[in-house]
């Protein structure tokens, strides 16, 4: 049961690195277009539709974290669904 554990762990990394470039590639984005071309500020307003929930982000910094941690929290569990499958069929090809 170890090995198992350890393989879902490895897989629950590999998303998180998939997720953490995705987002790192989103933000290089803005950082390029946005903020160098067009000189605008690092305030992110963030507002939940049909709420009163509202917060601020601060910088590019504090941006990754909320966009890692909402895609890692909303994605995480269907990615590892999948790429376990996807290991599986692979293993069973062998």
């Amino acid at each position: 049961m170890k090995d198992t554990n350890a393989i879902d762990e490895a897989i629950r990394q590999k998303c998180v690195k998939e997720i953490n470039t995705i987002v790192d590639n989103f933000l290089n984005e803005i950082e390029n277009k946005l903020r160098d071309e067009y000189n605008n500020s690092s305030f992110y307003y963030l507002n939940a539709p049909n709420t009163e929930v509202k917060f601020t982000v601060m910088g590019m910094e504090q941006l990754k974290t909320v966009l890692n941690s909402m895609l890692i929290e909303g994605h995480i569990e269907s990615m590892l669904s999948i790429k376990s499958r996807e290991l599986i069929k692979k293993l069973e090809l062998l």
